[in-house]
């Protein structure tokens, strides 16, 4: 199948499942524009609702593998004008717990697609917020509250002042050997870290807070005026 018109080049392929734990499941053609599932594209300049994040789920020695070792799933959901939702996971496998860091070739390649897809759909969205902020309006992204001056967090301290601001970044936490019990019950999600200039750090699960690649792009924004 050729490249759809318009979408770019290609950037590899996600899966849809019903759980990240399943293996297999039904393709999704990513490309620089947007993405193919089936017959239909869509473009990543059209979502208008973004959430990701990155779960860490380990697997534990078996008759297969005689080492622990986990995957990070990069996990998104996309929702656009029309109301509809498309959710894709692309993984990154194999990775030894309390190995030394031996970076994968194909593991750098989904990173810099999920870095691609987040920074494309904050491009989309971000002239938008701030003409929002600039009226004197305010913008929400999940739990957060923002407007031209400071963020709100819930809860605690009441805000961070986008001067005082650190660029909010995604805290994913790797487990050591040895890997206690409860480690591999549960999938792990990343957490969205805020931090002040004084040090003070506000932490949520990344999935709640939606569009936060548009929250980041838009601190870079107006931390360069």
């Amino acid at each position: 199948m050729g490249t759809p018109t318009g979408l770019g080049e290609p950037l590899g392929e996600a899966v849809v499942r019903r759980a990240p734990r399943l293996l297999g499941g039904r393709p999704v053609q990513l490309y620089e524009e947007g993405f193919v599932r089936g017959a239909r594209v869509r473009r990543w300049a059209d979502v208008t609702h973004w959430r990701s994040t990155v779960d860490v789920n380990i697997r534990v020695a078996d008759e297969r593998h005689d080492i622990a070792w986990y995957t990070l799933g990069h996990r998104h959901r996309l929702r656009f004008g029309d109301g509809t939702e498309q959710g894709f996971l692309l993984d990154e496998w194999q990775i030894e717990v309390g190995a030394a860091d031996q970076e994968r070739p194909e593991n750098r390649l989904i990173r810099s697609v999920v870095d691609h897809i987040r920074r494309r759909v904050a491009d989309a969205q971000v002239p938008a917020m701030l003409d929002r902020i600039e009226a004197g309006r305010q913008i929400t992204f999940g739990p957060l509250t923002a407007d031209a001056r400071e963020v709100f967090v819930p809860g605690g301290r009441s805000a961070y002042r986008w001067a005082e601001l650190r660029e909010p970044c995604l805290d994913v936490e790797v487990p050591d050997w040895p890997v206690p019990s409860s480690w591999w019950l549960r999938p792990h999600d990343a957490r969205l870290s805020l931090q002040g200039g004084d040090g003070h750090r506000t932490e949520l699960p990344a999935w709640q807070v939606v569009n936060w690649g548009a929250l980041v792009a838009l601190w870079k924004r107006l931390d360069a005026r």
